[in-house]
């Protein structure tokens, strides 16, 4: 009968209904009560193989379901707990609530416990309580270990006048097998290892341990039989395990005397004592030079396993157990940065290899749990033979003492922080961590003074520090947490008032007392980037540092700090940043820019012009005039100059300005043109209306309006100034004035915040014909309103400043047959060219 059979040596099914009523606990919900029928089964049945399933027999007592355990679990909740079904029977205090999920459990044995008659079942069903029923609970239990049998053939029995065989667990547990035996043990699921003891009839005569194939990996609820047969020819021992398992390699052990009399493979420790542990400290290493292990096999190495006990080096990827002759290059990887070395292993292997742990040593690490780490070596060569022993490398870990602490607090603004570090060990093997938020930078102490086991340390850092300091240092994977309290600064910069910053000065203020040893610095942003602190110049009056030489539009951060004697910054204030104000000109202030439109074309031709691009935004038009005012339709069939013309012309369309019809009408001598030959802006006064007649008796103007040229808009009216937050103190343009009738101009600026009041302004006089062009300056006067921002600015230039505008009447060329149509009412003229903004503050 082999193991393809289905055998039928015993079946049993053991049923125990019983029943019970379970109420609900009052804090859990519903009340309610239902009835709970459990019913255990004992399924023994086991797969041979992969797909043959036998009984398992009668080689144990019948399994009675009374002797098994029982539990109740809510989700990962033990709520009861019974040694018998029987117990579980007897108790009557177990309260279940109605639509709750549970779980039952029962289980026979212990899986932990490997031998001969020592099978563990296991079951577990999944239950609802419905409250005024039944609830039926099938638990069925399955072997949840796996069983094995060792069986010899009777060539094997004849050859050998000796025999038994041993089996080794992953729980290191070893099972014994007598040559007579012929009963499974059980096993916990997982890799098993299996050695044979032989003693020829004839020939040589000492007893051998054979290593029979690769470990085995036992599944539960499997039955798998081992057959040990024997080639008298080769000689040699042929091993076949559970042929119902495909895949399997045939395993073939050379039984000849020259084979059996080889030494079996043995290891030679250096630097350790088999089995004896060395005392190492954590991160140093053994007192030896070199720690290693030897391997010599005569008969050529076939494994070389190694099984590591050290939490700490599996929990970094080193491997529990490896073969070292086949091992992953995802494993070696992991020993070696863990300082593993090997030689004489891997594809090339022969006799004699070098499994190197001196390295290793510094890696092992100190707990509280346990300090020591066991490293196995167990070979096996070519013949099947292993060494007797696995050698054992024991190493017990010291606490090397590991802990940072900080040394006296520090003052705001410091680079330099002193602290303290224990160690038994090596100081420079310890990495420093600044936490910047969720970021951290690595730092290097300075300076490192050793005494024993302490080390005092000095860090300086690249840049003040405004927080307290909070440092971790790392050791192996060890971690020690600095942190450093920083005192509050023992001063402070503020500004006091918006409006302190202009273009070229500011004036901070500063609380707190200053002495010799403070210095006052100063970093210029360039490109969001906070620049190199210098030393700034500064007076101070009080509480209030004056600051000037400043370059516009500029961002500056201040300090003042406190130096030590090795010019280490060991204290700040805070840093304030300002950003000065830009000095901004005015688009289009030479005047180049213009454009023209046609308004009126019939016996003449009406124009009118504006100063800016004609498609500019009008956010980018700074400058207008109130040409629209004084050029309506001029009415009737002609486009009459003294009904509409406009006041304000720039002097490259110079037949359209006034000057040019003064000139050669008039019989005046006035200056055209704009300054260096560029354009100006002519702004003149104009008399206009739609009634307006001339005729050679009667030339009245309805209306006189000076003309006029400022920052801002005309919307039916004149909108003076535009958005601007930038405060000048002068206003420099170059000018010529025609007074008529002893007329005066009064150009004005004026400076707006953004509460509507104004903070600035200024004006001048112009009272008579200046007939070349002139600088004019206008200063601005802040006084009062220093600290106040700006807001808007406003410039308006003038023909005049009377209410009552005179104007001339000026016949053109036109006579009266044409109605005159180019003859002008004309007044005072201020030509205007490059209006430049001076910033002194």
């Amino acid at each position: 009968m082999n193991s393809r059979q289905l055998v039928k040596l015993a079946y049993c099914i053991c049923l125990l209904p019983l029943f019970f009523a379970c109420s609900s606990e009052r804090d859990e919900g519903n009340e309610g009560s239902g009835t709970l029928h459990v019913q255990v089964n004992a399924n023994t049945e086991v797969l041979v193989g992969t797909n043959t399933r036998m009984d398992e027999g009668t080689d144990e007592s019948i399994l009675d379901v009374n002797d098994f355990s029982f539990s109740i679990f809510k989700g990962e909740t033990l709520r009861g707990e019974w040694a018998t079904l029987a117990e579980f029977l007897a108790d009557d205090e177990l309260t279940l609530r109605s639509g709750n999920n549970y779980v039952a459990k029962a289980s026979y044995g212990d899986v932990n416990n490997e031998g001969f008659e020592l099978p563990y079942y296991e079951g577990n069903q999944p239950f609802v309580i419905k409250r005024g029923q039944t609830t039926t609970v099938e638990v069925t239990c399955y072997l949840a270990n796996a069983k094995l049998s060792i069986v010899y053939t009777d060539e094997f029995k004849d050859y050998f006048s000796e025999y038994t065989a041993e089996v080794t667990t992953s729980l290191g547990n070893t099972v014994n097998y007598v040559s007579d035996e012929t009963r499974y043990a059980y096993f916990k699921p997982g890799e098993v290892q299996v050695r044979v003891k032989v003693k020829k009839k004839e020939g040589y005569s000492q007893e051998v341990t054979l290593k029979v194939g690769e470990d085995y990996a036992l599944e539960a609820r499997h039955a798998y039989i081992l057959t040990l047969d024997l080639d008298a020819g080769t000689p040699s021992i042929n091993i076949s395990f559970s042929d119902d398992i495909p895949n399997q390699e045939p395993v073939t052990i050379i039984v000849s005397d020259e084979a059996l009399s080889a030494p079996a493979p043995y290891f030679t420790a250096n630097g350790f004592n088999d089995d004896q542990p060395i005392d190492v400290v954590e991160g140093k290493s053994a007192e030896a030079s070199e720690v290693y292990a030897y391997l010599n096999a005569a008969g050529g190495i076939a494994h070389c396993y190694l099984t590591t006990h050290s939490s700490s080096l599996i929990e970094q990827g080193w491997p529990e157990t490896v073969d070292l002759t086949s091992v992953s290059a995802e494993n070696l990887s992991a020993m070696q940065k863990l300082g593993f070395q090997m030689a004489g292993l891997g594809d090339k292997k022969d006799k004699i290899a070098k499994i190197d742990f001196t390295n290793v040593v510094p890696f092992l690490e100190y707990t509280e749990e346990g300090t020591e780490h066991l490293f196995e070596l167990r070979a096996t060569d070519k013949l099947s033979k292993e060494n007797v022993e696995p050698l054992k490398f024991r190493v017990s870990s010291k606490d090397n003492q590991f802990a940072v602490s900080a040394g006296q607090s520090v003052l705001y603004g410091t680079t330099k922080m002193k602290a303290n570090l224990t160690l038994d060990g090596d100081p420079a093997k310890v990495t420093y961590w600044l936490k910047k938020g969720e970021t951290e930078q690595q730092v290097v102490p300075s300076s490192v003074k050793s005494n024993g086991t302490s080390h005092d340390l000095v860090f300086k850092f690249d840049e003040s520090q405004y927080a307290d300091i909070q440092m971790e240092a790392r050791y192996l994977r060890r971690k020690s947490t600095l942190n450093s309290m920083l005192e509050a600064p023992a001063v402070s910069l503020y500004l006091e008032y918006p409006g302190d910053v202009w273009t070229k000065e500011a004036t901070l203020h500063k609380r707190g007392t200053l002495d010799e040893s403070w210095t006052f610095q100063c970093a210029k942003w360039k490109k969001n980037e906070l620049g190199s602190w210098t030393m700034q110049a500064y007076s101070l009056t009080d509480d209030a540092i004056f600051l000037n030489a400043l370059t516009d539009s500029t961002k500056y951060t201040y300090r003042f700090v406190k130096f030590d004697e090795s010019q280490d910054i060991i204290g700040a204030s805070d840093t304030l940043s300002i950003v000065t104000e830009k000095e901004f000109q005015i688009p289009n202030s030479n005047f180049e820019t213009w454009y023209s439109e046609k308004l009126y074309s019939t016996i003449g031709t009406i124009y009118t012009f504006y100063p800016f691009a004609k498609d500019s935004k009008t956010e980018n038009r700074w400058w207008d005039t109130s040409n629209t005012k004084t050029t309506p339709n001029p009415g009737s069939a002609g486009a009459w100059y003294y009904r509409s013309f406009p006041g304000t012309v720039p002097t490259s369309e110079e037949q359209y300005t006034a000057t040019y019809h003064l000139n050669k009408f008039d019989k005046k001598k006035l200056a055209t043109g704009g300054r260096n030959g560029s354009i100006a802006a002519e702004i003149s006064t104009v008399g206009w209306g739609t009634g307006n007649t001339w005729t050679a008796w009667s030339q009245k103007a309805a209306n006189k309006t000076a003309g006029s040229l400022y920052i801002g808009n005309y919307t039916n009216k004149e909108n003076y100034g535009k958005v601007f937050v930038s405060r000048p103190t002068k206003v420099i343009f170059w000018y010529r004035y025609y007074s008529y009738d002893n007329e005066s101009t009064e150009p004005l600026v004026e400076v707006y915040s953004e509460d509507g009041s104004k903070i600035g302004w200024g004006k001048i006089t112009i009272n008579s014909t200046v007939n070349e062009f002139e600088k004019a300056i206008i200063n601005i006067d802040y006084t009062g309103n220093e600290r106040k921002k700006a807001a808007q600015i406003r410039v308006i230039f003038s023909s005049t400043n009377s209410s009552s505008p005179k104007s001339k009447a000026i016949e053109g060329e036109q006579f009266f047959g044409v109605g005159y149509w180019d003859s002008r009412h004309i007044g005072s003229v201020l030509t205007i060219d490059d209006v430049s903004l001076v910033y002194d503050k």
